[in-house]
């Protein structure tokens, strides 16, 4: 049976990493990467090089996290083709040599699977900023991709060697990059696992070089380009909107607001699906066109009907509240169908 590997990207690591291999190399037989981020803690990479199975890669200055694990993932295609798998690890200490090796037979079990080492936040001891910064990647996650993840900012995870190629063509240099890859397993046909993991943070999480404010902004960028190309084709539509309802209630009173609502849809439609095609879901094929287009002609349909139907009926006034309201449940409706339908990739063979 092909071995798997392990990956540590280190960054000014301190002894935890020293044990964390010391630990190691008794019971895992595989090679073992360790890339030197642009540390100053030459000491501890002279150690780990001590180690036979221990192989140090050297970046010259700090690039990142994603760079490091990109550097490794670009070693073991090159230079060790043999590896059917590698482990992903941190070097903080926080991950425990029993959960890299529940890790190491999962792959073990099944090479299809991306598989995850996923931690349970619900304790007393678990730092705030990561308890609050997993749940809002988990929603912004699940409402994004449609699927459910315990633990969306592990650092164990077990990748196929198979996908490295697939995943070094991912965008993020730092912290985003985990992130990143993430969202995009699910565009590329890569199932996921998760196995439970003790869930460690030593000294407060002290250690780690996450930084909250730049580093999530990174994380979350993907999903608030998203929400603001589509804010602003909503507020192009409402415009429009506006402007068309206020001519034609003069000139077609008993039927303005669907001519208003048809006219401002047709011309924020051709906005919303260039910025879709080429910033958010990046697919451009001609499907994708026609696709939109149905998805477009049944939310127009839907939203002028909706709008007509409360207005005349019931209330007579407030027909831009009501656009508002139905527009809203509308938009939600729309990017769960361009996700699963309109800019969905064909399945790839690997």
């Amino acid at each position: 049976m092909k071995e798997i590997g392990i990956l540590m990207p280190a960054y000014q690591p301190d002894e935890k990493a020293i044990r964390v291999i010391e630990e190691l190399i008794q019971v895992h037989t595989g090679p073992i990467f360790v890339v030197d981020d642009g540390s100053d803690t030459s000491y501890i990479f002279n150690k780990l090089n001590t180690f036979r199975q221990v192989t140090i890669l050297r970046h010259a200055v700090n690039q990142g996290k994603g760079r490091a694990l990109k550097t490794g993932f670009h070693h073991i295609c090159n230079e060790h083709p043999e590896l059917r798998a590698v482990v992903t690890i941190d070097a903080d200490g926080q991950h425990l040599t029993k959960d890299i090796l529940n890790i190491v037979q999962s792959l073990d079990e099944s090479d299809d699977a991306l598989v995850l080492g996923s931690r349970n936040f619900s304790g007393k001891d678990i730092p705030l900023r990561s308890k609050f910064g997993n749940q809002c990647t988990k929603i912004i996650y699940r409402f994004v991709t449609g699927t459910r993840l315990n633990d969306t900012q592990t650092g164990l995870r077990g990748i196929p060697t198979k996908y490295l190629p697939q995943l070094l063509s991912i965008e993020g240099e730092r912290f985003e990059y985990e992130m990143n890859v993430l969202a995009k397993l699910k565009e590329l046909n890569i199932p996921i696992a998760e196995v439970p993991i003790d869930t460690m943070y030593l000294e407060g999480n002290k250690s780690s070089h996450f930084r909250p404010f730049h580093d999530s902004f990174q994380v979350y960028k993907v999903f608030l380009l998203y929400a603001l190309t589509s804010s602003a084709s909503f507020l192009i539509d409402l415009a429009l909107f506006m402007l068309f309802a206020k001519v034609f209630k003069i000139v077609a009173p008993m039927s303005f607001l669907i001519i208003a609502t048809i006219l401002a849809r047709l011309l924020s439609s051709f906005f919303n699906y260039y910025i879709n095609r080429h910033t958010v879901f990046k697919s451009g094929s001609r499907k994708s066109l026609y696709r939109y287009y149905l998805l477009a002609a049944f939310i127009m349909v839907t939203s002028a009907g909706s709008v007509q139907l409360l207005y005349s009926e019931w209330l007579q006034n407030g027909e831009i509240v009501l656009k508002v309201l139905v527009d809203t449940a509308l938009f939600i409706l729309a990017f769960v169908v361009q996700r699963k339908w309109v800019f969905k990739k064909e399945k790839q063979i690997l």
